[in-house]
Formats: structure tokens, sequence, C-alpha cells
């Protein structure tokens, strides 16, 4: 049996859509089981579902009603109710749905005060710029937190012109890749010039989306080839095709030229249609075992080595969370999100089934380094642990130290993020263009690349994610590498001499200049 899904994660198709699209495939391929998975952000939810199902859908997804919150599924059972409206029949237990809603009832206003994401409206505007549902309420978080909100509806005009120039369809991890080329697009241009040179780049992208080739301007073709200058590797390999076949055919040429530079011509001449399936290689699970064995240093469990193969990091933490503090599944429901009060006595029973009883005795005022002495009582054993409650008193909270725009050997982080791979170590010699390090920036790549040819002195933070699973945060324009001038080169072997006194290469033995 083939299940075939159709994803519709930004939310954008319309009844009639995919009224047509399930009756062309159900014609085509009868023996095919589908599958329509579709997220709620443009509003019309329930009547698209509707039609699919109308057309030969044999599966829908939605969400149980105290959990709805529009950028993701609709609600089950009005959703069911329209279906049946249309004559069709659904299998659902309707009674347990109901006690599952009440239960979510309890659970969710926990989840909306702690954890509820940004957004959770409809936003109809999705059908031009094609944000995922979910992507929509993290994407504006993230404006949010790094103070780049205003900005926000200047990044969905660059994304609704990128998607009718690349012409990308807008699901993971293309709809990551092309809100990371907006956001930074929009960011760096604000950086250059104000709000007045992101409506400029706007107006430029917008003209060369809409008016065809041969009625551009000369300086409208010149611009456009500043549009994707900032772009992150993920996208320069999704341009490459390194994602899979692009659906529509690779863009125009100047795409290239406006993300790759001088190695457009290159970039052409590298892209291919191969699926990158052909190439991956199969997971060997027991070398995964292994690995996680020797990240925890024991034998994993079959529920934390799923965990591990399907989010590594993540995996990592939680298991060293749950090391240090126990299950907290293990806590009333009132505990784990509000805490517990000073002199409220809490009885609990830990993963082993053995059972406690705990409580908070004091509670000290926050202290200038922004930690508090919390006091406890763990069943006979009074305890203390110190938590950070608020950013220190004295400096910005973080202690690191920041590049010096002006000195060209200081290699800075470009964005806030996290560091998660350093290639280079001190004393290692770097050619121009060598990648010293990659940063994550909201799940995408930003490679940053050696300037000249030089001498690493100095590696401020360092990470390996490959080895260790950990990724290590960072600030925009915080030093991460320090330079110094390149050595002279060893004439025989072109190896470094790291020391002006060297009379013979220590990588060839040859003599030099001073033997």
């Amino acid at each position: 049996m083939i299940i075939l899904g159709l994803k519709d994660m930004a939310g954008v198709c319309p009844p009639r859509f995919m009224r047509a699209l399930v009756s062309e495939i159900r014609k085509k391929y009868p023996e095919l089981i589908i599958h329509y998975h579709r997220h709620y952000t443009d509003g019309l939810f329930v009547p698209s579902v509707g039609a699919a199902a109308q057309a030969g859908a044999h599966i829908v997804d939605t969400a149980i009603g105290a959990s709805v919150r529009w950028y993701g599924q609709g609600e089950v059972l009005s959703t069911a109710a329209y279906i049946e409206e249309l004559g069709l029949k659904t299998r659902l237990n309707k009674d347990m749905i109901r006690d599952c809603n009440f239960v979510l009832k309890q659970i969710m206003p926990y989840y909306d005060r702690y954890c509820a994401p940004y957004f959770r409206g409809i936003d109809y505007d999705v059908v031009e710029h094609g944000m995922p549902g979910g992507a929509t309420s993290s994407s504006q978080e993230g404006a949010l937190k790094q103070g780049y909100i205003r900005l926000l509806p200047y990044m969905l005009r660059f994304l609704a012109g990128t998607r009718k120039i690349i012409r990308y369809h807008d699901v993971t991890p293309g709809s990551q890749i092309t809100w990371n080329t907006a956001f930074l697009a929009v960011t760096e241009a604000y950086k250059r010039g104000g709000e007045h040179h992101v409506r400029q780049m706007l107006t430029v992208l917008e003209t060369v989306a809409t008016v065809p080739d041969a009625e551009l301007t000369e300086e409208i073709r010149k611009d456009r080839l500043k549009l994707y200058r900032d772009s992150n590797d993920a996208l320069r390999d999704l341009l490459l095709g390194r994602y899979g076949k692009l659906p529509l055919g690779f863009p125009a040429d100047w795409v290239y030229q406006s993300a790759f530079g001088s190695d457009a011509d290159r970039a052409i001449a590298d892209r291919t249609e191969k699926s990158p399936l052909e190439f991956l290689k199969p997971m060997d699970i027991e070398a995964e075992r292994k690995n996680l064995h020797g990240l925890i240093r024991r034998q994993p469990t079959e529920e934390e080595l799923v965990l591990y193969l399907n989010h590594p990091g993540d995996a990592i933490k939680t298991i060293a969370f749950q090391k240090q503090f126990g299950d907290p599944n293990n806590l009333p429901l009132d505990i784990w999100f509000e805490g517990l009060e000073v002199r409220k006595e809490l009885e609990f029973t830990d993963s082993t089934g053995k059972p406690h009883k705990m409580m908070i005795l004091d509670i000290s005022e926050p202290r200038k380094n922004g930690t508090s002495v919390v006091r406890y009582l763990l069943d006979s054993e009074v305890l203390t642990h110190q938590v950070k409650v608020k950013e220190p008193e004295t400096g910005d909270g973080t202690g690191v130290e920041m590049a010096d725009p002006g000195n060209k050997f200081h290699l800075a982080s470009p964005s806030k993020g996290d560091l998660w791979v350093m290639y280079v170590t001190a004393g290692d010699y770097v050619k121009k263009g060598d990648e010293i390090f990659n940063i994550s920036i909201m799940k995408q790549e930003k490679a940053v690349f050696a300037p000249f040819d030089a001498m690493v002195k100095r590696v401020v933070k360092t990470a390996d994610y490959s080895e260790d699973r950990k990724m290590v945060p960072v600030k925009e324009g915080e030093l991460l590498v320090e330079l110094a001038p390149a050595p002279t080169l060893c004439k025989k072997c072109e190896k470094p001499l790291t020391s002006p006194d060297f009379k013979f290469c220590p990588s060839c033995g040859e003599g030099t200049e001073k033997a």
C-alpha cells in the first residue's frame, strides 16, 4: 500500500484547487491512499479539507479543539461535521475526542502562558508570501527577540517577491531557507541605510518579479544583482539543486550572479536535477546507538535512541536534564508550569517508583550576579541550589568579547545564533576564501570565510556539533577568531614557516634563506 501525502503547511490552497488536484490524482492513480495535511493560516481550512475529502482524499489531519491555534490544523469535530454535511462518513471516536479535549482545556492555559507562539490569528496574505503556519509564529518571535519586529512586513514582502523569482515550493527545508534569506536581506539592508534602503531594495525586487525582463531598465538590471548578496549557504545549495529538483525549473542566470557573485558561472555549471536521496547513505542504527552510548556514557533505552535519531542535539539536552533533575513528567501539572510555592509541600514518585516529599524553605533576593539561592527540604535533607533569575546588574550579562569593526584581523559572528562548527585552531594557516566557522541562524547555516591569507592567532570559542551534538550560543558582532598577518611560505612545499627565525622548514626540511 502506498500513501501519498499532500502537504500544504503554509495553508494557501483554496478549496477549488484541492478539489481539482485530488480528483486528477485519483483518476490517474486510483490505487493510491491520499493523505491531506494543511494549516489554518489563511482561514480556509474547513472548506479546503472538505473539498479534498469530497474529491477522494482518504485521510485528513485535524487537531483537538482546545489545542487549535489557527496557524496549525483546524478543529476535528467541526471539520468532521462539515465533511458529514457533504454526505461523507468519518471514522472517529467522538466520545474519546471529547474526553481528550476536556483534559487539554486544563493544560492549554498553562501552555499559552509559557509556550504559546507569538502569532495566533488568521493571515490571509499567506497566499502571497507563503510562510508556513508554524513558521509564521516562530519568525515573528525571532523578529521580536532580535529587535527587528518593525521590519517583519518588509521580510514578508521579500518572501512574496522571491517566490515569483526562484519559484521554490515553501516546504521544509525550503520555508526555512527562503525565510532566512528574507531575514538576512532585509536586516542587512537596514544596517546599510535604514528603512529607506530597505524600501528601495523591495522596489527593485517587486519590479523584477512582475515586469518582463526585456522591459527592465539598465539601472534595475544592475540593482537586482544586489538582492541576494547577503544569502546564506543554504540558499546557494537550493539554487544548485542540492535539496532536490526545483519543480518549475532553475531561476534566471542573474539570480546566480546575485547569490554567487564572481562564482556564478561555476555555480550554473554545477547545478543538478538529481535527487539527493540517490547519494544518501543508509543509516547504521547500531553505529548511532554506539555514538549515543559514548555521549551519555551508558546504554540508551530504545525511546532515547529514537529521540536521538530524530533530533540528536535536543535528545542529548533532554537526557542530561533528566539525569540532573529527574523525570519532569512525575510533577503535578501546576508545579510543572508554575513552580512550587514557598512552604508548600509536594509529594511525588520518581522514575523508579520511590516516593518523595519536598518543600521550598526560602528563596533569597536576587544577587548582583542575577542569581537567587533556593533552600529546600527533600525528604529529610536540607539542600541549596543557585538559580539564575535575571541578568547581572553590571555589564550586558554576557561577558563576551566583541570584535573591533575596524580591525581587519577580527572575525565576528555575523548575527545572533549558535556556533556549530569551528574549522580552525590557533596556529593554523588559512588562505583567502577558506571556511573558518559556521553559525546556525534560525536553523540555517551562515559560513564565515577568511578575508585574506593569514595565520590564526586566537580562537575565542569553538564547537563541533558532529562530535558532541552541542552548539555554542553567540551574539552578533562577538569576536570568535583573531587572525594575524600571513607567515612566509616554504618555497618548496608552500607550508607556512611559523617563525621568521626558522632555518629549515618544519614540514619538508628544506633549508630557508637563513640556513
